[in-house]
């Protein structure tokens, strides 16, 4: 305590006479403005037209402008042995007979999934794909079986 009043007591007096004692500064007003976005960004107003300030914007928009897009692709048409999906046109492209064994079967298999596997199709023709490998895959273990008889 000094002289009856406490540390922070005497300091906000002194602080109260200093600002009776000085009139306010008037801060300087700047010629320029300073872009929101970054302050390294400095448009002088006073010398440049407005929309000057706008300039950087403008190249930068105009920049990331797309191109405009590319027509669209025709649709693709189907292959026209992927509409062929009930087991009767998929039993006779297989052409299983009492002749064929377990690797003659397994080689069959693998060569419909090149042409017929719902991965290798574009995405319009998957169900077709997968009715048809469904298909075959039914009649060649069903034939496998037969032959384990």
């Amino acid at each position: 305590m000094l002289f009856g009043q406490s540390v922070f007591q005497s300091v906000v007096a002194r602080l109260e006479r200093e600002a009776e004692e000085e009139p306010p500064a008037e801060e300087p007003r700047a010629d320029y403005a300073t872009n929101g976005f970054s302050a390294s960004l400095v448009f002088e107003t006073a010398t440049q037209d407005p929309s000057s300030a706008n300039r950087p914007l403008d190249s930068y928009l105009d920049f990331l402008e797309a191109p405009p897009p590319a027509p669209a692709p025709p649709p693709e048409q189907m292959p026209a042995h992927l509409a062929r999906t009930s087991l009767a046109d998929v039993s006779e492209e297989l052409a299983i007979d009492q002749n064929d064994t377990i690797e003659s079967l397994g080689e069959k298999r693998r060569s419909f999934a090149r042409l017929n596997h719902p991965d290798m199709v574009s995405v319009p023709f998957r169900d077709n794909a997968t009715k048809r490998m469904t298909a075959a895959n039914l009649l060649i273990d069903q034939a496998i079986r037969l032959l384990s008889i």
